[in-house]
């Protein structure tokens, strides 16, 4: 296609500029450390060569020095130091410069080119770091040292940076195309695969490669999210079904009772029925609230609550109610403090107490326990119920499901789902295990109550 195409080949552009622009600077800064290094190491060894020989005219007078600079010009070359030594007309009287350089018009330290006579007599061009000084009214000395190695170095870096730029340029060019294309692939799958998902196909999902790079991290994201709208998605569709349901139901009985009081004598009774199915349809209508308002909790909404003082004031609550049904509920908590919606946990224990003691038969018992582990907050329910089957507590958990076919028993369906969905919003999970005899409901909750 042409538009990856051309943003794989800026990409790759953008690439390669900054790692041109990297390799120059490295270079150039090599390259000015090291010269400012050599001219230090060639400018001490001609001050102190020019030290020494203006020493020895203090001591000696010019005749000393002109045959010292003449020693060091015909003995075998161990430093390439250049030596000139002119009277007051310029002319040398010692040395191995051809001339007086004509850009040294002052003292000082500078480089120049010039020609220097060898000791066989040829003149030849050559880069020269010297120091000027003047040996009383009469005489002037150069010293100097070649510094060629400046110059070649120099020719040297030229040749080296543009051999890196250009290897540099290739390889970034290759790569960067190659990396942008990875890129823009990426990219390319996860849009394919939002337009499958937004056309109904809600098991899409975005390979992951298990590298652990961005791309996985970006692909594992996503997926969550496909999942969890997966979950919503799903869980509106049998919310939908089984609120119909549940709906339907009593109002097509309120109906049949609304025209049978109309030709009855007794129309109390028939009331009585009415106000029971409107009780059921109020408690199914606040229960989908709850519901609602629990998918809906933000992390914001988190303060700190003390979950123990929670499951104490749900023992209370309840112990009346187990009392009067025969059933033995005993509660055991630990400090537990931990950052949460306190409506929300409190709704949670409230479920899970009114269901347990609700399929406890007289002369059962009901144990809550609030433990801490090294991992969190344990939270057990445990009752002498007749329990749920193993393959049925999946199910159990849904919304809307109960486990009774004929719907006798008094309730929505939506209890253990609120309560799912709040140990979910709090980071945790709720899990059904067998009691033997009886059902436990396990909640465990992080260490700190905030959600993953």
């Amino acid at each position: 296609m042409r538009w990856p195409s051309t943003a794989a080949l800026r990409g790759a552009l953008w690439i390669t500029v900054i790692a041109l622009i990297a390799t120059g600077t490295a270079l150039t800064v090599q390259y000015v450390q090291t010269i400012r290094l050599l001219d230090a190491r060639a400018q001490a060894a001609v001050d102190d060569e020019t030290a020494g020989l203006i020493e020895r005219y203090r001591a000696e007078g010019p005749f000393a020095v002109v045959q010292a600079v003449s020693r060091a010009v015909g003995r075998p070359r161990i430093t390439d130091f250049i030596y000139l030594m002119t009277d007051t007309a310029g002319e040398p009287i010692a040395g191995n410069l051809a001339h007086w350089p004509d850009e040294i018009n002052r003292t000082g330290y500078r480089t120049f080119d010039t020609q220097i006579t060898t000791a066989r007599g040829n003149v030849i061009d050559r880069q020269v770091a010297a120091r000027t000084v003047l040996l009383g009214g009469d005489y002037r000395l150069l010293v100097g040292s070649l510094s060629d190695d400046r110059r070649m170095l120099h020719d040297r870096y030229v040749a080296a940076l543009a051999w890196s730029l250009i290897a540099t340029g290739a390889i970034g060019l290759l790569f960067g195309f190659w990396y942008s294309r990875r890129g823009l692939a990426f990219l390319t799958a996860a849009s394919a695969a939002g337009d499958r998902f937004q056309a109904g196909h809600l098991d899409e999902r975005l390979p992951v490669t298990g590298r652990g790079d961005e791309y996985d991290r970006l692909a594992v994201t996503l997926n969550t999210s496909f999942t969890e709208i997966e979950r919503l998605v799903d869980s509106l569709r049998t919310a939908t079904d089984a609120l119909a349901h549940d709906l339907k139901t009593p109002l097509t009985r309120i109906r049949s009772r609304i025209e049978l009081s109309a030709s009855s004598r007794d129309p109390s009774g028939i009331a009585s029925d009415i106000r029971s199915d409107l009780d059921a349809l109020l408690r199914t209508i606040d229960d989908t609230l709850r519901l609602a308002r629990a998918e809906t909790t933000m992390a914001s909404e988190f303060t700190p609550v003390d979950l123990a003082a929670i499951v104490r004031e749900a023992g209370e609550l309840f112990e009346p109610v187990a009392d009067d049904r025969g059933v033995a509920l005993i509660v055991e908590t630990v400090p537990a403090a931990i950052c949460g919606v306190r409506s929300l946990l409190g709704q949670l224990v409230t479920n899970l107490f009114d269901n347990a003691i609700k399929y406890t038969p007289p002369g059962g018992r009901v144990i809550v326990r609030l433990a801490r582990e090294h991992t969190g907050l344990r939270l057990t329910v445990a009752d002498t119920g007749p329990g749920i089957a193993a393959d049925q507590r999946e199910q159990a958990l849904a919304r809307f499901v109960r486990l009774d076919p004929s719907r006798h028993a008094e309730g929505s369906g939506l209890g253990l789902s609120i309560a799912v969905t709040a140990a979910r919003v709090h980071g945790g999970t709720l899990t059904l295990e067998d009691n033997a005899p009886g059902l436990k409901v396990v909640v465990s909750l992080p260490g700190d109550g905030l959600a993953a």
